[in-house]
């Protein structure tokens, strides 16, 4: 990023001292008052833009308001922390503003700051410029050392376009047949959806026959009437002549009703043809769907295969984790620990126990800790700290994931890791009135999806353990759900206490934590739920796929699409999710012996699927091997809705949205001991 072009502060003049370093590095700061050096705000963090021997650039993503005044003055300096890549110690030094600049993003206080070094260690400073020299001059480095490997590396790559070839035309052909068979999948939902309108009309015709032929009953009894009394008192001539309007009315009435009786006899006959001819047009799609699956159900079980393969490809042999996106340059060495609770999940899942291993190896001997949780993002190679919040659900989700693995593998090995999170929790608890989980130690928001995880987790821990007291904290989550987040009015989930916001994992996570069964129990009905997240969230969208055509995309969005400037787009893992729960609630009706409604929710689920299908991708990295993957959404960086942005890139592989959909096609709920 250029550095800004108009002077903001007398020290911009220092701007022509900076080398441009295209990595970025975090760094912790203080304000500090410059007469007593003593601190005047908690720790912060920022990352560095530009750096040179007597200052750095440093850009802050969240400043508050109350020291924008304080830049302006300048009257205080920066208590530095510099995690500079491949130092040992972290670089400390004191520093001075030079110049600032509020800058538009998608943050609403973002600065860039220029500070000059006031006290720094020289071999600190000539270790943070020959850090820099060092970014320069790697690409010539790279060029000598590949141009002396290319001969090596000609035979590997022949067999590497190879496979890539392969299963780009196996992506391919899974492409063409999941798009065949949504279309097939489509048309049953809608001959099932018409058959269900004709249905309905033919029973309110056949009410409105009884009706009418009572009315015609009762009008021959009043003309019948009529005319006695005509004969009675036929010698009332006045009265006569109202006789016969009556009469007359009721002969009209009764013509008019008999008309409109032959009128609903044909159209129920038109009717009762047309469910014929639906049912045998369904008949004839289900038909040619099992004709369909014959040759997809092999080719969709080698892309599933493919798409493990490719989790597998980009766990590090170092630190066990995997990365969380394959495309984007800003995030390509992060690893997410809500990432690795599922490709955790995948392995356990999977059968793969040594793979499952390095993963909880890593929190369990490794990972740093923050106020006594994990942190929400590593990097994938070395093991540091790449982002240092610590939210509640990541470390719900690493729970999740251990208990999966005990209780496959029947090993204990790291379950005291998740006693420990559900102890840090049920602590978090504790601290409010209603007993609501907030979003951290450090956070004063209440999220539903947080809720959920945490009644999950506690109700699996106590089915492993038996504690009384992880099925008491379960039972306390529940009730604050019930309070803070079910919405009697619109029969769904707000996204979090005191926040109506529509957020569809809410949706999906409540069928899948809780259960349709508890949710009717307790006056949550699961299919009002699912049919206001399709009302609401469910979008059809463009994409274009890799080989340049475009198509369309049936999904789900991350919330109520008409509610953002970018449009609908499809979230290959929130659509994932709602295939698990469809599936749920298929087999919960299936138990009821409610056959027709457990076949209308498989139905849909196996259509999601195949339209997710369709987003497929072949890897282009080396490390990906040429192995499918899928995208995170249908569209690379845009705003999600919930304080957050879809990675940037291409065709940027996402290790959670091809993990859940693995999870979608062997109906694996990661919210649930099966």
């Amino acid at each position: 990023m250029a550095l800004p072009s108009k002077d903001k502060n007398p020290g911009q003049a220092e701007h022509r001292k900076y080398i441009r370093l295209n990595v970025v590095f975090p760094v912790e700061f203080q304000f500090i008052d410059s007469d007593t050096s003593g601190s005047i705000s908690e720790i912060k963090q920022g990352f560095t833009r530009n750096v040179a021997k007597g200052g750095i650039c440093l850009e802050v993503n969240n400043l508050e308001e109350g020291f924008e005044q304080a830049l302006k003055e300048g009257k205080v300096n920066l208590d530095l922390r510099l995690h500079v890549p491949l130092a040992r110690p972290e670089t400390k030094a004191i520093a001075k503003i030079a110049w600032h600049e509020k800058i538009k993003s998608g943050y609403p206080n973002k600065y860039l700051i220029g500070l000059s070094f006031l006290q720094i260690d020289k071999k600190d400073s000539d270790r943070i410029y020959f850090h820099a020299q060092r970014i320069i001059l790697t690409p010539a480095i790279i060029a000598v050392f590949f141009f002396f490997l290319i001969s090596g590396l000609a035979y590997f790559y022949s067999m590497e376009v190879k496979s890539s070839s392969e299963n780009k035309k196996l992506v391919q052909e899974l492409s063409r047949l999941s798009a065949k068979k949504a279309d097939l999948e489509k048309q049953i939902m809608d001959l099932d959806q018409e058959h269900e309108v004709v249905g309905c009309k033919i029973v309110l015709n056949d009410d409105k026959i009884e009706e009418y032929k009572a009315r015609i009953e009762d009008l021959e009894m009043v003309a019948k009437d009529t005319k006695t009394k005509d004969k009675i008192i036929s010698y009332l001539k006045e009265d006569k002549s109202r006789t016969k309007a009556v009469i007359k009315q009721a002969l009209y009435q009764k013509a008019r009703y008999n008309r409109l009786l032959a009128n609903i006899a044909v159209e129920n006959a038109y009717l009762k043809n047309r469910v014929s001819k639906l049912a045998n047009q369904k008949v004839s799609a289900e038909d040619s769907l099992k004709d369909l699956l014959a040759s997809f159900n092999p080719v969709e079980e080698r892309n599933i295969a493919g798409m493990y393969q490719w989790i597998k490809n980009h766990q590090s042999r170092r630190t066990g984790l995997v990365i969380s996106y394959e495309g984007d340059k800003n995030l390509e060495e992060w690893a997410f620990t809500y990432d690795q609770s599922l490709a955790s999940q995948c392995f356990t899942l999977m059968g793969d126990q040594d793979n499952a291993r390095r993963i909880l190896d890593f929190y369990k001997y490794k990972a740093h800790r923050s106020e006594g949780a994990f942190v929400n993002g590593y990097d994938a190679y070395s093991g540091k700290v790449t982002e240092y919040s610590a939210h509640s659900g990541p470390n719900t989700w690493l729970g999740i994931a251990i208990v999966q693995y005990t209780r496959k593998f029947k090993d204990e090995t790291y379950l005291s890791i998740a006693e420990d999170m559900a102890g840090w929790l049920i602590k978090l608890q504790m601290q409010d009135k209603d007993f609501g989980i907030k979003g951290g130690p450090r956070f004063e928001w209440f999220s539903t999806e947080h809720n959920l995880d945490a009644y999950a987790f506690f109700g699996m821990l106590y089915k492993i353990t038996e504690e009384a007291a992880y099925l008491e904290a379960q039972a306390r989550s529940f009730e604050w759900l019930k309070k803070n987040s079910f919405n009697k009015q619109e029969v769904s989930f707000n996204r979090g206490k005191g926040d109506a916001t529509i957020a569809t994992d809410t949706f999906a996570w409540a069928i899948a934590a809780i259960g349709p069964k508890v949710l009717k129990e307790s006056g949550m009905d699961p299919d009002q739920i699912m049919d206001f997240a399709e009302t609401n969230c469910l979008v059809t969208a463009d994409y274009t796929m890799q080989d340049g055509q475009k198509t369309k995309v049936t999904g789900f969005d991350f919330g109520k699409y008409e509610h953002m400037a970018r449009g609908g787009i499809v979230s290959t893992e929130w659509t994932s999710q709602m295939i698990v729960s469809f599936k749920i609630i298929a087999d919960y009706y299936k138990g009821q012996k409610e056959f027709y409604k457990a076949a209308y929710y498989s139905n849909k689920a196996d259509f999601y699927l195949s339209e997710i299908e369709k987003m497929v991708i072949v890897s282009p990295s080396r490390i990906g091997q040429g192995q499918g993957c899928l995208p995170y959404a249908s569209q690379d960086d845009v705003d999600t809705g919930h304080g957050w942005r879809v990675a940037q890139g291409t065709k940027t592989g996402s290790t959670a949205g091809t993990a859940y959909a693995i999870f979608a096609r062997y109906k694996y709920n990661p919210l649930n001991l099966e």
